[in-house]
């Protein structure tokens, strides 16, 4: 194993740990009664469920998955620590005891992820944005939420594309351009629909988010299924025409 990527990927988890713990020191958790916490656990079971659907690309080394959504949700509604403990521990369970990864990669997803939602919602917080799930204030709400998408999208990026450069040796700069614009609209699509459930759980509560985010997973799981479909296809293609040039 290399040890430029282990030592990588230990600095990051230090970073994260160090990020997060003063997080939830300088935001106080407030959760209240049942609505409160069946949203962070209606929320976390989701982001988990999303984390497992992922959709693979760049030959399996990089996954863009939904999962984003309710972990931005988490914020406007839970506020920052919330999201941050919410986001650690679902990628601990979901890359270490669902998928079952090698403690190097299960511990890298979970920190470079909750370093970047910890540093989104750090900007969210300074750009006033406001912390209520029992109501929804587009005005107030939008702008911060749409810089948090920004910082977590070149956080993730950037960490991400690094741990893959030092893996394979490529260029930092092709792994960009390679992922970036794909990452890029995924995540601008991942804000619009964070926004929905920010106000169906306000409106409706915990059952409002399943109602806003299961035919999205279904849609997403769809999509990820026809695409190692067509990931197959091509390989098998490419088999045949190597043995017909062989023979």
């Amino acid at each position: 194993m290399k040890r430029g990527l282990v030592a990588y990927v230990i600095v990051v988890a230090i970073a994260s740990a160090v990020l997060a713990a003063w997080v939830v020191t300088s935001y106080p958790i407030s959760l209240h009664g049942v609505k409160a916490w069946s949203g962070v656990v209606a929320l976390m079971a989701l982001t988990i469920l999303g984390e497992g659907l992922g959709v693979r690309i760049s030959a399996g080394r990089a996954v863009f998955s939904v999962a984003l959504i309710p972990t931005v949700a988490t914020v406007p509604l839970f506020g920052p620590s919330v999201a941050v403990i919410s986001r650690a521990t679902s990628q601990v369970l979901t890359h270490a005891f669902v998928l079952k990864q090698r403690p190097l990669k299960w511990v890298f997803n979970a920190a470079q992820a909750t370093l970047a939602i910890g540093l989104g919602s750090i900007v969210y917080k300074t750009l006033g944005g406001p912390v209520d799930y029992n109501s929804f204030e587009l005005i107030s709400t939008l702008l911060p939420l749409g810089a948090l998408i920004v910082t977590y999208f070149f956080t993730n990026m950037a960490l991400v594309g690094t741990v893959i450069a030092l893996d394979t040796g490529k260029r930092f700069t092709d792994i960009w351009r390679q992922l970036g614009p794909v990452a890029f609209a995924n995540e601008l699509a991942s804000s619009s629909f964070s926004l929905f459930v920010v106000f169906a759980f306000a409106q409706i509560g915990a059952l409002g988010v399943f109602l806003v985010l299961l035919p999205l997973y279904f849609v997403h799981h769809a999509y990820g299924v026809q695409s190692k479909l067509e990931q197959q296809n091509k390989e098998i293609l490419e088999l045949l025409v190597k043995t017909i040039e062989a023979k």
